[in-house]
């Protein structure tokens, strides 16, 4: 049994006794309290006397302790942290006659904990609150939340903040006891942190954002949106993975560096991505919009334009949509209704248009950056060229005035520093015309695969020849260009990978053939030709 068992629980600081009660003052609670017991005693027995002249009502002597004894006593003993209001009323109690059991009359003072110490974030996760920010014009966009910080490689986290010194206490009779120091905050350092300086600062190690649960920080390049992308999360822009499980609905936007998956629908949203994007299907009502920099996979497009450097994979059906691609574009299951399609290494799909006759525009073997600017830059050379002639026809008749006034010569000033800026950038775009030249792309392949039908209303551009059909045509097949006559050919379907010029160069070989004969074809009559 240790020293700290054999202690009493309470113990006698001394006895108060006179006529008539008895007080006890003792330690208790660890000596953090001093209480006080009140005894009432009977009168003790005396010898009868003479019969007095006459009786007093009350012979008994009266109970009476002054509080500034009491206080003397409980000071005598080192006794601090006296409540006054306590003593005034044990010394009522007195002399009123009322024992007392336990009351206290002064307490010590507990020692204080340090404080623990902590982790201060200097990022927001996206479990913080939504930081909505006004625009230039002070409107604020209810679909941007700010709800998280989007980290930089090298970027500091957070401060770890070490413990503090706790308070001492003491007890009523002055001994000091020593107080704990605060917990310590043990930082794990996760994946993509790193501490430094003593392992006081944390920095990111790489792009994303900062997860800080059970004292582990980690900086992660996923997000993970549970249910349907609404004003609850909020447009997302994201360095790394992006993956929603449920619905993207109108008008919320998604950029991630690293991909994008959706479990649901996607409505009339923009969805950028620098790596691949999957998509359950998207209804883009002429507003939607992906752009990616890998893959496009989709069950159904419907309404969306579509940018993809890498392959567009849909299940069923393209609608309507206006899908470029640096790869291949294949419906596997379905058909390509409406719209464009513009592919480099070709296009399949098991039915191209519509019974209806409705416009699908098809081009291969074309790369489609390279298509765009050559089609801005010639339409807006055509569009300069036009305000040039619309300035020199309205600047001439100026001109050949012989008296002008301040306001009509303000107004030919300005109308020639127009022209002037029209004619700089006119020859700028010549220039740009004329130094891009338009290249060979390895991967090209102008080239349509036909799994079952082709409707009238498809226009399909391969190479330098186009054709809107007026009937329909039957499937399976392949189409290609045909370079030696124009046109196209229409070959047993082959897999589109198989390029489109070894099929045209194996159609050539064998004209040629047929045209020599077999006899042409013998040994001896080339030796002859040769």
């Amino acid at each position: 049994m240790t020293e700290q068992d054999e202690q009493p629980i309470s113990d006698l600081l001394c006895e108060i006794e006179k006529p008539g009660f008895r007080v006890c003052l003792q330690l208790a609670n660890n000596r953090m309290e001093c209480r006080a017991d009140l005894m009432i005693l009977p009168p003790e027995p005396e010898p009868e006397p003479e019969p007095p002249a006459f009786e007093a009502e009350n012979s008994s002597p009266p109970r009476k302790l002054p509080a500034y004894e009491l206080i003397a006593q409980l000071k005598q003993h080192h006794v601090d942290n006296i409540d006054i209001a306590a003593i005034y009323d044990f010394c009522a109690a007195v002399e009123s006659g009322v024992e007392q059991q336990a009351i206290l009359l002064a307490r010590g003072t507990e020692p204080k904990t340090g404080a623990d110490g902590w982790f201060e974030l200097m990022v927001k996760t996206s479990g913080d609150e939504a930081e909505f920010i006004e625009d230039a014009h002070g409107r604020v966009d209810l679909r941007t939340r700010h709800a998280y910080t989007e980290i930089e490689a090298g970027q500091k986290i957070g401060i770890l903040h070490q413990p503090q010194e706790g308070i001492p206490g003491c007890t009523v009779n002055g001994e000091v006891i020593p107080a704990e120091r605060g917990r310590i905050y043990s930082l794990v350092a996760g994946e993509g942190v790193e501490l430094k300086f003593d392992g006081r600062v944390a920095f990111a190690t790489r792009e994303g954002r900062a997860l800080l649960e059970r004292q582990v920080l980690t900086v992660v390049d996923q997000l993970v949106v549970s249910g349907d992308l609404d004003l609850k999360t909020g447009n997302i822009d994201f360095h790394g993975f992006v993956e929603v499980k449920g619905d993207v609905l109108d008008e919320f936007h998604i950029k991630a560096s690293k991909g994008i998956k959706v479990g649901g629908v996607v409505g009339a949203c923009r969805l950028e991505s620098d790596g691949l994007v999957e998509i359950g299907s998207m209804a883009g009502k002429e507003t939607g919009e992906v752009i990616c920099k890998g893959d496009l996979k989709a069950g159904f497009l419907n309404q969306v334009k579509v940018e993809c450097h890498g392959n567009v994979l849909v299940t069923n059906e393209i609608r309507n949509s206006d899908v470029k691609a640096t790869g291949a574009i294949v419906v596997e299951r379905g058909s390509i209704i409406g719209g464009s399609c513009v592919a480099l290494e070709g296009i399949e799909a098991k039915i191209l248009g519509a019974t209806s006759g409705l416009e699908t525009r098809l081009v291969a073997g074309v790369y489609f950056p390279d298509a765009d600017r050559f089609d801005f830059l010639h339409r807006r050379r055509k569009v300069v060229d036009e305000q040039i002639e619309r300035l020199r026809g309205t600047i001439g008749p100026l001109e050949r005035l012989t008296n002008l006034d301040e306001t009509t010569e303000k107004r030919l000033a300005i109308l020639t520093e127009q022209w002037e800026k029209l004619e700089v950038e006119r020859d700028s775009l010549q220039a740009e015309e004329k130094a891009s030249t338009k290249q060979e792309q390895v991967t090209s392949n102008p080239k349509i695969n036909v799994g079952s039908q082709l409707y009238d209303g498809v226009l399909i551009h391969l190479g330098n020849s186009s054709y809107k059909y007026k009937m329909v045509r039957k499937g399976p097949m392949s189409i290609i260009e045909n370079t030696k006559r124009g046109g196209f050919r229409y070959l047993s379907l082959t897999p589109l990978p198989k390029l489109a010029t070894e099929l045209e160069q194996k159609e050539i070989e064998a004209e040629r053939a047929a045209i020599q004969g077999p006899a042409d074809a013998s040994p001896e009559n080339n030796k002859e030709e040769s």
